[in-house]
């Protein structure tokens, strides 16, 4: 028999083994992943991440509920006439008790449209990222009006911030079945009462004569 046959003979085999004792290896304790990995994997499910902008816009300050108002709110300065504002989050606060709701208004082609707020953690908010995308029309401003359910004899004052980026156009429509379609908050006709006067009380009758 040939002497280099039989030396060559065991070499697939030889091949296999350390083919499989590679694979079957443990990965060496110092091994580093790619940070990038972590923000690819979420076992709670799909993260909603907000792109960065280029051209934010907020305003903050404070507002006022003079006594026997239900509520009282502010607006925000003017979107530039050549950009819309993609709304990202609208908070207010309120100085003392009561706060029970809100609402967002906006120009959107031309309509004024009135959004719910959600009470959250003593305060009325708004977040793109959890209600839906929200954007208003160029060169308009939007406003939030919040509402108190008790202390009307008090004039109070709250903190409010309003925040978005400035975009050049409008996303485009989905209107693919397969796609799902952004949220959008609870959409009303009108804010939820007129704050705009004091609240009317009704005069007592008149009782029988003694």
């Amino acid at each position: 028999m040939n002497t280099k046959n039989r030396i060559l003979a065991p070499l697939p085999a030889l091949l296999i083994c350390a083919c499989w004792a590679a694979w079957a290896a443990p990965p060496p304790d110092n091994r580093q992943l790619d940070p990038r990995i972590g923000d690819r994997i979420d076992p709670g499910g799909v993260k909603i991440q907000t792109m960065n902008c280029a051209k934010p816009f907020e305003n903050k300050g404070t507002y006022a509920m003079p006594v026997n108002y239900s509520g009282g709110g502010a607006s925000s300065d003017f979107i530039p006439a050549d950009k819309y504002l993609e709304i990202r989050r609208i908070k207010a606060t309120l100085r003392g008790a009561g706060l029970s709701a809100g609402n967002l208004s906006l120009s959107v082609s031309g309509t004024q449209e009135w959004y719910d707020l959600r009470m959250e953690n003593g305060a009325v908010v708004y977040s793109s990222s959890q209600d839906g995308a929200l954007y208003a029309d160029r060169g308009t401003r939007i406003k939030f009006v919040a509402y108190r359910n008790s202390g009307y004899d008090q004039a109070l004052t709250g903190d409010y911030v309003m925040s978005g980026c400035l975009v050049d156009k409008l996303p485009a429509r989905v209107t693919r079945p397969d796609i799902r379609v952004p949220r959008l908050p609870k959409k009303r006709l009108t804010p939820l009462e007129p704050v705009e006067r004091p609240l009317v009380t009704r005069p007592r009758e008149a009782g029988p004569e003694k």
